[in-house]
């Protein structure tokens, strides 16, 4: 049987052989120096006994898995039922909590709308002039810049 063993460890057994083994270590008629591999064999046996289609060894991770997501999506929608009701309460305050419109003044006569018109016009077209006077140094210094660009021309 040692040789046997020593033939199985090398992977030079064959189908017949590896029979062989297999009742031995089933039988009750183990040597004590090999009742180290009885479990090895036994294993070999209950594996094989096992059916394919029955046996799903990621059966408790897929039920994780599961547990995980429907966590996951219990707490989104948890979130998003808060996040709503904070986005309601936000405007409701708002809305309730609004000032009417101020009047900003309305004229009764058509003149004296134009009068107010005209009035800011005049006073945006000062601001204007007072702005354009500030550029005069500008323009005397483009004149010279055009006299040197001139010179450079003939």
């Amino acid at each position: 049987m040692k040789k046997l063993l020593e033939k199985y460890w090398e992977g030079n057994t064959s189908l017949q052989e590896e029979q062989e083994l297999k009742e031995y270590f089933n039988s009750g008629a183990v040597a004590q120096e090999h009742e180290v591999y009885r479990v090895l064999f036994n294993s070999f046996e209950l594996e094989g006994s096992i059916e394919e289609e029955g046996f799903d060894a990621f059966a408790k991770v897929k039920s994780q898995q599961t547990e995980k997501s429907y966590f996951k999506r219990r707490t989104w929608t948890g979130i998003a039922v808060a996040a709503s009701v904070t986005a309601m309460i936000a405007v409701g305050s708002g809305y309730y909590d609004q000032e009417p419109a101020q009047d900003l003044g309305t004229y009764e006569t058509p003149e004296e709308a134009y009068a107010a018109t005209v009035a800011a016009l005049e006073m945006v077209s000062n601001k204007f002039n007072q702005g354009k006077q500030n550029l005069k140094p500008i323009t005397e210094i483009e004149k010279q810049t055009v006299q040197v660009f001139n010179i450079n021309q003939l």
